[in-house]
């Protein structure tokens, strides 16, 4: 990291490891696959309320194009069941969605988090370190791990034992771009979520692609 970098970011240095872009350790892992039957439905929507919430075994094919932002769909969750366990996979994230997800933890409707965030520089990666320095790190409740990545997704477990996966083209931000979702709840797509990112952890263990702030 050079003296810039340093003097913008002060001491986060886990998001901007200086290292070759067009290789990181992870190209060595196998890759995972999941595959199974799922009732899938399709909609355009302008609010999630229009959707509401997929049955076990069901999935949700959505298409959005006013603003919106995947911690919608969580604030919507909570307001039917607390989320006991969630994992998330977030290139980029914007303050007001970082404080609705710390405002739902400290209020109990989140138990725990887990979150795979990208060390990928992007337009808005300012706005991510001060996310991160003042209100990720050292939250007892927040597991952060850094890789390089450009996931997009959060996979969760209930309290009334559904396991709500939300994967699509959107970050953590509003915009009102046209967006591709894709919402499962299915106890197999949790664990696998679980599976992968404990897979990359244990993989890059030891290495400089990884940081784990707990």
């Amino acid at each position: 990291m050079n003296e810039t970098q340093k003097d913008m970011f002060g001491y986060i240095q886990f998001c901007t490891v200086e290292k070759d872009t067009k290789k990181s350790g992870l190209e060595e892992m196998e890759d995972r696959a999941l595959s199974r039957y799922v009732e899938k439905h399709y909609a355009f929507i302008d609010k999630i309320e229009e959707l509401g919430l997929p049955a076990p075994g069901e999935q949700f094919r959505i298409v959005t194009r006013r603003s919106f932002n995947g911690v919608q769909f969580l604030e919507y969750i909570t307001h039917h069941e607390t989320i006991v366990d969630l994992k998330m996979a977030v290139y980029s994230i914007n303050f007001y969605a970082a404080k609705f997800l710390v405002r739902m933890i400290n209020e109990g409707k989140i138990e725990k988090v887990e979150i795979l965030m990208s060390n990928l520089r992007n337009k808005a990666h300012r706005e991510k370190e001060e996310i991160i320095k003042n209100t990720f790190t050292n939250h007892p409740r927040i597991k952060l791990f850094f890789a390089s990545s450009h996931a997009k997704m959060f996979s969760c477990s209930t309290s009334a034992g559904n396991y709500y996966t939300l994967e699509g083209s959107g970050n953590l931000s509003y915009n009102s771009r046209v967006e591709q979702y894709v919402i499962d709840n299915d106890r197999l797509m949790y664990k696998f979520s679980c599976k992968w990112m404990d897979d990359i952890k244990i993989f890059l263990k030891g290495k400089k692609e990884l940081e784990i702030c707990e």
